[in-house]
């Protein structure tokens, strides 16, 4: 920020008692008693002399703004008082702040001056928080700070974030005068970063837009501002209005914008600011290098950051250790080892950014034996490897599935002095989540939370969706008492994330009371919701929640508009989902993609227009995938067309000639297909089935899993007996096997016994509790019989059951399913 502050004056003396031993600072969001009651006062009048009396009590003198000090009848008694200020400030120049604080601690008077000193050696510290306890407590013992001070202490909530304190002391600017002269420049400016810090940018604008008078640091604040609020036409509107006014934008100014732009990934209106920096006469420095390259490592643009490196070599902008760092880190991400460690060698003196650039770069390449070299080498070049060093490490083995050299240095850093960060259990359970160990991360995100360690959104968005599922609602559910626990519920990507766990577990419920309560809700908010409610088979919910978020201004995008033609082929509303596609890019600049065409081969395809639905894929601009393909089959398959089912099939056999689901579908329609000469016959390989495409599926009963099979050998015969017992209670033959559909994807019970969820659906109803849920994971699509089933059990034993196939979310209640037998 291009903004200096004045310097410290020079302050008149001024006694008052206090107790020898200061309050501690009240936690955030406590200090308002003493700020509030003080604002609230009448305002004080500048003119008003200061009495030197030390008899006077302290709420009665009235204050002036600091002057020099004059001689006067109690001179005498300064020498000391004096000194101890000077011994302060004589303290905290060498770094003894500790002293410093034991005299402030021990003076019987302390003045405005004295408060200023020692507030003002916390400050150059960076010691914010206990600048804001000093600051509480200064102005509850009745002393209140003068302009210089009090922006020193609005730059303290500004980098503290404390909105509270922040507008207290606004308040007290404005009733004492502070903020309506030409003179009051870095007051205003104080209180302007301070808004902006705290994302209160309406706040921060109201306040800019009354300043009498701005400069170059007042232009700096707000243009930052609006760049953090992502408001990038504001911004770049007030770099024109400040050039109208005559403030001309410096190196800070450009910076600000065009590290902004490169952030947002914007790379092009980034160089294209950078141009236009050079030819308004400022010239680029390492910061502004530095963000350009590193924006190129965050979206691995190797082209652009190339070129980039080209440029700085060709101006001299290159011969320092920033540059170099942001050069192996971009090289690095980017791919190119061999480039980026020819710059690491080429960089004279090497700090600590430097060796974890290059680090982290092997890593990622997935060399962690060349990395673990240079993490050894580190010490021998007098580099103190930090926390983000053995992070890297450990991030790094972890990525590449060698999880014990990961958890071995993750447990020896402290031993080494390194203490583990919030991101040091991150990255161990994260990397757990992706190497599939599902349970082994929770253990750890419980032993995370054993030591202390406070989990934040990175925690929260690295776990969760791992229990996304039927039988893993109760992991969910603690996951979000921690959530709850640490006030972490109202950030935005975690509500989305609680949202989709909630959906996807099958609590519904769950999912829409937190929707309820997000009050930031963005466009992902309103797909998370809305696709709820479609899993679910909630199609008026699905439309009502559609509407409503165009009423609230949210534009939908290629998520909301391939939910609501799905929707409208649930509702049978053809016409409509029709009319969406067609004007979707029209209306709302949506271009349609294969998402898109599936839905609507899904639309057709349920109303029966199987002629239509294979129309819109074969006059389709793009090349139709598996989904697309997919979605024919469906319809063929509850149609009973075995000429398109086979078709279909045959075109997703192209795409995935491994997938056994695909041979199996194509080896059962061959079979139906021998009855029919128009049908061409297809090469179906790997006929045979094999050990691991059983079908199987898990159920959660009083948080235990259960694992069966279809066929399964080891189920009880009891539990067998009980089965067979409600099939003949229901009046359920193996032979009723549905409605005319193609049965296709899972061989006869004849043949292989059992399906497994039946099994599943038998055991739950003799060991669950009546009232709990059933919820079943399936690796296969249900056949027509086990719906059939499960409908039926819904129906005679009350009971909600749950069951995640490959196809949908089958929510069977009172003798239906939520799918409406279309799956």
């Amino acid at each position: 920020m291009e903004l200096v502050l004045p310097p410290f004056p020079s302050l008149l003396i001024k006694s008052h008692h206090l107790p020898p031993q200061l309050p501690s600072r009240p936690r955030h969001g406590r200090h308002q008693e003493p700020i509030t009651a003080l604002a609230q006062a009448p305002p004080f009048t500048l003119s008003l002399q200061e009495t030197g009396s030390a008899h006077v009590p302290h709420r009665a003198r009235p204050f002036q703004e600091p002057r020099a000090h004059q001689p006067s009848s109690s001179a005498r008694r300064e020498p000391r008082f004096v000194s101890e200020t000077k011994l302060i400030s004589f303290h905290s120049s060498a770094g003894r702040l500790g002293d410093a604080r034991t005299v402030f601690d021990g003076m019987s008077h302390r003045d405005l001056l004295t408060w200023s000193a020692m507030i003002g050696a916390y400050a150059t510290r960076g010691m914010f928080d206990e600048v804001l306890a000093l600051a509480v407590s200064m102005v509850s013992e009745g002393v209140l700070p003068d302009r210089f001070l009090i922006t020193r202490i609005l730059q303290a909530c500004a980098y503290a974030e404390d909105l509270e304190l922040g507008s207290a002391l606004h308040s007290m600017a404005i009733r004492r005068g502070f903020m309506g002269r030409v003179k009051d420049v870095p007051v205003g400016n104080s209180v302007l970063v301070m808004y902006v810090k705290c994302g209160e940018l309406g706040r921060a604008r109201g306040v800019f837009e009354k300043m009498r008078r701005r400069d170059l640091g007042t232009w700096n604040s707000m243009i930052f501002g609006c760049c953090r609020s992502c408001e990038w036409e504001e911004a770049r509107r007030l770099l024109e209005d400040m050039r109208h006014e005559g403030t001309e934008p410096g190196v800070v100014t450009w910076n600000t914008l065009i590290s902004s732009y490169a952030r947002s990934g914007d790379l092009d209106v980034a160089v294209e600011l950078l141009e236009q920096m050079e030819e308004s006469g400022v010239e680029p420095d390492v910061v502004t290098w530095t963000s350009l390259v590193s924006a190129c490592a965050s979206l691995k643009l190797l082209g652009q950051g190339s070129e980039l490196h080209c440029y700085a070599i060709k101006i001299g902008s290159v011969n320092n250790v920033l540059s170099g760092n942001s050069l192996v880190d971009m090289y690095a991400k980017c791919g190119e080892i061999v480039a980026a460690c020819r710059i690491f060698n080429e960089i004279p003196e090497k700090d600590i950014f430097s060796w974890n650039s290059m680090v982290a770069g092997y890593a990622q390449a997935g060399y962690c034996g060349k990395a673990y070299e240079l993490f050894c080498k580190m010490e021998d070049y007098g580099i103190r490897r930090n926390v983000i060093t053995w992070n890297t490490m450990i991030s790094g083995y972890i990525r590449n599935g060698d999880d014990e050299r990961a958890f071995e240095l993750f447990q020896t850093m402290e031993g080494y002095g390194i203490k583990r960060d919030t991101a040091s259990w991150n990255i161990l359970i994260a990397g757990s989540v992706h190497n599939g160990y599902f349970d082994r991360a929770l253990r750890i995100f419980r032993q995370m939370q054993s030591a202390g360690m406070k989990p934040d959104y990175i925690t929260i968005l690295s776990i969760i969706p791992a229990f996304a599922n039927l039988v893993a609602a109760w992991k969910v559910r603690e996951i979000h008492a921690c959530i709850f626990h640490h006030n972490l519920e109202m950030d935005g990507k975690i509500a989305n994330a609680l949202i989709n766990a909630y959906s996807k577990s099958g609590d519904l419920a769950a999912a829409c009371s937190v929707f309820d309560r997000h009050s930031s809700r963005n466009i992902i908010s309103w797909n998370c919701i809305i696709v709820a409610h479609l899993i679910h088979g909630s199609p008026t919910q699905v439309l009502d929640h559609f509407f409503e978020m165009k009423q609230h201004g949210v534009l939908p995008d290629h998520t909301t508009l391939t939910a609501v033609i799905k929707v409208y082929g649930m509702e049978g509303m053809v016409s409509e989902g029709r009319e969406i596609f067609l004007n979707m890019d029209k209306v709302y600049n949506v271009t349609p993609d294969l998402d898109h065409y599936a839905a609507m081969v899904e639309l057709l395809g349920r109303s029966g227009r199987l002629q239509e639905a294979y129309e819109i894929i074969d006059g389709m601009p793009l090349t139709p995938n598996f989904t697309v393909w997919d979605a024919l089959l469906t319809s063929a398959i509850m149609h009973g067309n075995v000429r398109l089912a086979q078709l279909a099939a045959t075109e997703m056999s192209v795409i995935e000639p491994n997938d056994p689901r695909i041979q199996m579908v194509l080896s059962n329609l061959q079979d139906l297909a021998g009855k029919s000469f128009d049908v061409p016959k297809v090469t179906v390989h790997n006929k045979g089935r094999m050990l691991d495409e059983v079908e199987s599926c898990l159920v959660e009963i009083r948080n235990m899993v259960y694992f069966f099979s279809t066929g399964d050998n080891v189920a009880s015969e009891h539990l067998v007996a009980e089965l067979k017992l409600m099939l003949i209670q229901m009046g359920l033959s193996m032979s009723d096997i549905g409605n005319g559909t193609l049965e296709v994807e899972e061989e006869m019970e004849e043949v292989v016994g059992f399906h497994c969820e039946k099994l599943a659906i038998a055991l739950a109803i003799s060991d669950s509790p009546c009232f709990r849920s059933i919820r079943i994971i399936k690796t296969a699509r249900m056949c027509n019989h086990c719906h059939t089933f499960a409908k039926l059990v819904s129906e005679k034993y009350g009971r909600q059951i749950l069951i995640k196939d490959p196809k949908c979310l089958h929510k069977f209640e009172n003798g239906n399913c939520s799918c409406e037998d279309y799956w």
